[in-house]
């Protein structure tokens, strides 16, 4: 890794792909890095400055010659493009409308629903992957070794929101407005975790019911499926049936037909 000492040249202009897949994967680094525990203390008391610096340096090592404030800033674009797609796709499986999914829609019809242009899977995928550690992390974090089944999309919903405003108030940001100091930055950070871990016992709780609920309803839509696919096989058991008892009728039919005519023709006169 570069030394911090020295002046850095960073590059402006538009992100490459190269260079956002760098800095999903510092987020990924800086992330567990700070949920560790050294000495009984948790990293995630730091200012956002010096996690930022951190992030600035993996990426500077890593080819991505980027500044704290424009991965900051980066980031902050990446999660609000990255909760419209993730809302989306929800709302496409729920509906089950498989070919509206934004991977399949070009991007005219993307601008219409008001999602990003271009967000690209890849990208997408690194994103569900870092919200997703976090989510597990603050669940085990929290003190519950329950199996919450359906509580990890609550979770990320929660985690994606604090993350966003969490990094909203980047230095960057606090200049633009007219500055700030970096322990009010670090109290804030504080509060938000405090309040993320003291709302996750209600989360998982309301996680496991609407678990059980969709488990139920999972059963019976279950269920009724095989109904179905029984009363169709009867179905065609039936229509089988019918037909054979059709051949059958006809042949015999023609059988008939034909002694009828051998008949006829044994009883007819000689000449």
């Amino acid at each position: 890794m570069a030394n911090p000492g020295v002046l850095r040249d960073y590059r402006k202009g538009n992100w490459t792909v190269q260079e956002t897949m760098v800095l999903i994967q510092a987020k990924k680094m800086d992330d567990k890095r700070r949920m560790k525990k050294q000495g009984g203390i948790s990293e995630r008391g730091k200012p956002s400055e010096l996690r930022w610096k951190w992030v600035e340096n993996y990426c500077w090592g890593n080819g991505c010659l980027r500044s704290q404030n424009q991965c900051n800033d980066k980031w902050d674009n990446l999660m609000r493009d990255f909760k419209k797609v993730r809302e989306y796709e929800k709302g496409v499986l729920e509906r089950g409308e498989d070919e509206k999914s934004y991977w399949r829609i070009d991007k005219h019809e993307r601008k219409d629903n008001n999602l990003p242009t271009n967000m690209l899977q890849q990208i997408y995928q690194g994103l569900v992957e870092v919200v997703e550690m976090k989510g597990t992390q603050m669940v085990v974090g929290g003190g519950s070794g329950t199996n919450t089944g359906g509580c990890m999309p609550s979770v990320m919903e929660r985690l994606t929101d604090s993350d966003t405003s969490e990094h909203s108030d980047s230095p960057a940001k606090r200049r633009r407005r007219g500055g700030g100091s970096g322990g009010a930055a670090a109290s804030d950070s504080n509060l938000q975790v405090g309040s993320a871990i003291s709302e996750s016992a209600s989360i998982i709780a309301q996680a496991i019911q609407s678990s059980e609920g969709r488990e139920e309803r999972r059963h019976t839509e279950l269920l009724s499926l095989h109904e179905r696919r029984l009363q169709i096989e009867e179905s065609k058991a039936d229509i089988k049936r019918e037909g054979i008892n059709g051949l059958v009728d006809a042949v015999n039919k023609l059988s008939n037909s034909i002694l009828d005519f051998a008949s006829d023709k044994n009883q007819a006169p000689t000449k």
